[in-house]
């Protein structure tokens, strides 16, 4: 993380004020940027901007109380993932009355009914396990043995 600091001449992008070379804000994955209207005041704009997340301003308050920065509002929505059908389709199989499931990601894709390709299948399920295991309480694993890649589904009951 660097912290830095903005200019004082005004710029439409407001990310246009980050002082230095523009090669100082395209290096970095992204940036926060917190100003205040008044520099005594106590109400402030975080803009948020980066490659992996969404372009977004969170207007704040500050609490002389607490010595924080209260959320006020946000002026965009918060990113939400896309629906990703496997993710459904495996939730519909594994649950409370099927809590468990082991096998070859071969096996799984029939006893999903998907038409998908073994390797694709896990690829996704890599790349989505917290997501699985936070929406759906599936905990996904997955091992590679001499004979072969296995693929294990747990449901988890919510209390």
């Amino acid at each position: 993380m660097l912290v830095h600091h903005t200019r004082k001449q005004q710029a439409d992008d407001k990310f246009d004020m980050i002082s230095g070379t523009n090669g100082l804000l395209g290096a970095a994955d992204g940036a926060f940027l917190l100003q205040k209207d008044k520099r005594t005041g106590d109400a402030a704009t975080l803009d948020v901007s980066g490659r992996d997340q969404q372009d977004q301003r969170f207007c704040l308050k500050r609490n002389a109380e607490r010595l924080v920065w209260d959320l006020e509002k946000v002026e965009a929505e918060i990113h939400t993932e896309p629906k990703e059908p496997v993710l459904d389709a495996v939730a519909m199989k594994i649950n409370e009355d099927t809590p468990e499931w082991e096998g070859s990601p071969a096996a799984l894709v029939e006893f999903l009914g998907l038409d998908i390709k073994p390797n694709t299948l896990t690829y996704k399920l890599n790349v989505n396990a917290s997501r699985l295991l936070h929406e759906h309480h599936i905990r996904y694993e997955s091992s590679r043995s001499h004979s072969g890649r296995k693929v294990k589904l747990h449901y988890e009951k919510t209390e």
